[in-house]
């Protein structure tokens, strides 16, 4: 056999690592330009990077029947709160998590006589300076029993009738932009509920009923909001920006649809970005980005068993 000279062996080596070296891309680093804070229903606190995905457990919202309802999570500086399921024995036991020392308390909520109300219970949850403003609902459903409006001191959590009630039901999220409470249901329409002036009306898009969740406040004049009804799809939302000013839904990604875990609860916006933890037609969960400014649409995806797929966004950590 014939020896292969060594320059020749040398070269082919260096050849042969070139080839393997060029095979190998480096990972691509995404870099986040903010984090986005969750909650699910069973309490469980996830910071998520809004590019990367990166997700990271960072505290457990602890209560009794381990299941809050999504649509009273509340977030206010340092604190989140909340209230239990409808299934637990007591009801309206509310939920303080101190985000900065990781500890629960609760505190008992009586409602105002005035009320005048049989199983109550907080279904909705909003804040408004000093206060929090609750929707108080009837426990079992009937057309015939109106919902009512009170506020919640967070300093030594009295309450007081706000003399509003409304007989709307299925109530799935609430805003509140200036002293007015807008309320999606799932059939009943979108409402707008003014606190000072102590009105009901609903707010239609061409004359046809808005049903509706995850509302959010893209500014003073625009929600970002997710319409209900897509044929064929369990929890089928398609997302929207509604304006406030003329009543007009923008239906610029209408086309594009998803699915919720859970069709109650509110979600966020942040720099003109309408965010939610949705459903891809493919069965992907993410993070889904809309801007309506500059016509942009964006997915992150998450790993959908961390979450549950109950979950939606409370903050924005810069």
């Amino acid at each position: 056999m014939k020896k292969l000279p060594l320059l020749l062996l040398i070269f082919v080596s260096l050849f042969s690592f070139s080839c393997e070296s060029n095979d190998t891309k480096p990972e691509e680093k995404i870099n986040d330009d903010y984090k986005l804070l969750s909650v699910t229903s069973e309490g469980k606190i996830f910071e998520i990077g809004n590019n990367s995905g990166k997700t990271t457990n960072i505290g457990q919202i602890k209560n009794s029947a381990n299941l809050i309802m999504l649509s009273t999570i509340c977030n206010v500086g340092s604190k989140i709160y909340s209230f239990e399921s409808t299934y637990v024995p007591h009801p309206n036991i509310l939920i303080i998590y101190d985000k900065l020392t990781g500890t629960t308390t609760t505190k008992q909520i009586v409602f105002p006589a005035s009320l005048n109300m049989y199983d109550a219970l907080i279904s909705n949850l909003e804040y408004n300076g000093s206060e929090l403003v609750a929707i108080v609902s009837e426990n079992h459903a009937s057309e015939n029993l109106p919902n009512k409006i009170i506020s919640i001191n967070i300093e030594n959590y009295q309450t007081t009738d706000l003399g509003i009630s409304f007989t709307q039901s299925s109530l799935t999220s609430t805003e509140l932009i200036n002293n007015k409470l807008y309320v999606s249901t799932r059939v009943d329409g979108l409402l707008e509920i003014d606190l000072i002036e102590k009105t009901v009306k609903e707010l239609q898009a061409s004359g046809k009923t808005i049903s509706a969740t995850r509302l959010a406040k893209i500014d003073n004049t625009k929600l970002g909001l997710m319409q209900l009804g897509v044929p064929q799809l369990v929890n089928g939302v398609k997302p929207f920006e509604f304006n406030l000013s003329n009543n007009l839904l923008s239906d610029k990604y209408s086309e594009n649809t998803y699915a919720l875990g859970n069709t109650t609860g509110g979600t966020i916006s942040y720099n003109n970005e309408y965010l939610n933890l949705v459903f891809g037609m493919d069965s992907k969960f993410g993070i889904l980005k809309i801007n309506y400014e500059n016509n942009s649409i964006k997915f992150v995806e998450l790993d959908k068993s961390t979450f549950g797929g109950n979950a939606i966004l409370v903050d924005v950590i810069k």
